[in-house]
């Protein structure tokens, strides 16, 4: 017990350093916070994956969850981390990762299966960022955006950069996971697609949790 302690404490240290890290890059370097904002996902998912892999209870991540989504959501009530939020649209999507890094964590306990935990992080921690920040690419380099949601400004190249990272990334998880060929190229187009759709419909940040929500349920499923 005393060695889960020490390692939810060095965790909630690291995920405590990354938000320092983006504030010092946004305000000594004038960093964008679009980027800024996707770095500090990107890294807050990519480290979220050592959790399965040292934290044998979802307790001490729903600890880790809840107290970062308290400080992120006071944050922004109080304009603390202009890293994070200082960014032109309306978006949750803060607040609300550390939300879906507990649920996709005890659906992975639950299943008894890394994979329902690993494959959903990696696409939200990658994914997601890419195609976050091809479509800001996108906007500033053209006035004629080409919207597949209006209200919600998601565009087409950025749906195609999380459709095809999205399939890379499926497919060599499971890959790594030992399926057989067949099962990646189905599994893995059905993974890309469906995702891809529910980040699509997904409005003001909500894809942080239903992206890697909606890929565990359908991992289980598929078993």
């Amino acid at each position: 017990m005393i060695s889960q302690v020490l390692i939810t404490i060095l965790f909630m240290t690291g995920f405590g350093g990354i938000i320092f890290m983006s504030e010092f890059a946004h305000k000594h370097f004038e960093i964008n916070p679009e980027y800024t904002r996707k770095m500090a996902h990107m890294l807050s998912c990519l480290s979220s994956l050592m959790l399965i892999f040292t934290i044998t209870s979802h307790w001490y991540i729903l600890f880790l969850g809840a107290l970062f989504f308290l400080t992120l959501f006071i944050g922004k009530r109080q304009g603390f981390f202009n890293s994070i939020d200082s960014v032109s649209r309306k978006t949750m999507g803060s607040y609300i990762l550390p939300v879906a890094i507990y649920l996709v964590f005890y659906l992975s306990n639950a299943s008894h299966s890394l994979l329902v935990f690993v494959l959903p992080v990696l696409i939200l921690g990658l994914s997601d960022p890419l195609a976050g920040l091809s479509g800001v690419y996108y906007k500033s380099r053209t006035r004629n955006i080409i919207l597949l949601s209006y209200d919600f400004e998601k565009t087409v190249l950025g749906s195609l950069v999380f459709f095809s990272s999205a399939l890379v990334i499926s497919a060599m998880t499971l890959y790594s996971f030992n399926f057989e060929l067949h099962e990646i190229v189905e599994f893995s187009f059905s993974i890309a697609v469906l995702t891809t759709l529910v980040e699509l419909v997904s409005p003001y940040g909500l894809d942080n949790l239903s992206v890697p929500l909606f890929a565990a349920v359908l991992l289980i499923w598929i078993g």
